[in-house]
């Protein structure tokens, strides 16, 4: 029983490769047969609609574009299957230079003197000039493109950095943080520069950082404006901070003529973090604070405020902050 089994299953797999080598060998010739027509018909000629990345060349610097043309052209074009292949997929794309010049553009008529248009297809040859030779130019759309130009501000501007950062323990910032330049001119349309408080940089994060950071960053840059600058030099000193306290004396103003206020205490005591090597140099007179006798009516206290610390002390904090006062003639 078990050899006519095995007999049985033998047989079976035999016929089973003898179907399975028969598919394959159809499946081979069949995969060549449509090879060679798709071959066949990439060599024959086509008409395709085809999309373009356009960027304009040669606009006026006495003005500024207020509206935004389009970013892509679309072009009717016929040549032969495998040079259509090869724009489909994206092998041979690149931008079509479009001058958009007072020679090439016409004013509007009845409109502003800042409106234009141009037409691509009477720049059709130029366009033309910038396929491959096998390609013949149909047809350009949009067939108009306008242009709206406006009269140009300039103003000086300062930059803020976009910065994250972030510090090795003990670590911290010491004085300000120098930018260069510090202020940039843009040029561009009243409407918009108008409205600018700062030119941002773009945002940049930096890590554990514990010496001075010197870096170069980019600025963000807007449509439509020119600025004298497209980077800008950053340098922010980093040190090590220690805790420091000390005692300072408290002021009084706005006293009128022949009154004194006494203050208990007289003193408060600052609180602050100071670079390492600026501890010796910290000083109660580089310090200010007062307490303002137009803030004493009906008061049992008088509030105490700082007007002044040192440039490169942080976390500054101060107590007691009312103190008990007396006015005497």
């Amino acid at each position: 029983m078990i050899r006519i089994y095995a007999v049985f299953k033998s047989l079976g797999q035999k016929v089973k490769n003898n179907v399975n080598q028969k598919f394959l060998t159809y499946l081979f010739f069949l995969l060549i047969a449509v090879a060679i027509w798709y071959l066949n018909a990439l060599n024959k000629d086509y008409t395709a609609n085809l999309r373009f990345a356009v960027k304009y060349t040669d606009l006026p610097e006495d003005k500024v574009l207020a509206n935004t043309p389009p970013n892509y052209l679309f072009l009717t074009i016929q040549a032969q299957g495998f040079t259509l292949l090869k724009y489909r997929l994206g092998l041979i794309l690149s931008p079509i230079m479009l001058e958009a010049s007072y020679n090439t553009m016409r004013r509007k008529t009845n409109s502003p003197n800042g409106e234009y248009y141009l037409t691509p297809q009477s720049m059709i040859s130029r366009i033309a000039a910038q396929l491959r030779s096998d390609v013949d130019l149909k047809y350009i759309s949009p067939d108009t493109l306008n242009f709206h130009f406006t009269e140009t501000v300039r103003r000086e501007i300062p930059v803020k950095p976009v910065l994250q950062l972030q510090f090795e323990k003990d670590f911290l910032p010491k004085g300000k943080m120098l930018v260069e330049p510090a202020i940039v001119t843009v040029t561009g349309p009243q409407t918009v520069v108008d409205t600018m408080q700062y030119v941002y940089t773009r945002a940049k994060a930096f890590r554990r950082l514990k010496n001075t950071l010197r870096t170069s960053i980019e600025l963000q840059f807007i449509s439509q404006l020119r600025y004298s600058a497209s980077e800008v030099n950053i340098i922010q000193a980093i040190e090590r901070h220690t805790a420091a306290s000390i005692a300072v004396p408290i002021e009084t103003i706005n006293m009128p003529e022949g009154l004194t206020m006494r203050l208990f205490p007289g003193t408060v005591t600052v609180n602050c973090l100071v670079p390492v090597t600026d501890y010796e140099k910290l000083q109660p007179h580089l310090f200010r604070i007062v307490v303002d006798y137009n803030s004493t009516d009906n008061q049992s206290k008088v509030r105490a405020t700082i007007l002044r610390t040192p440039d490169y002390v942080t976390d500054v904090k101060f107590h007691p902050i009312n103190v008990d006062f007396i006015i005497e003639k």
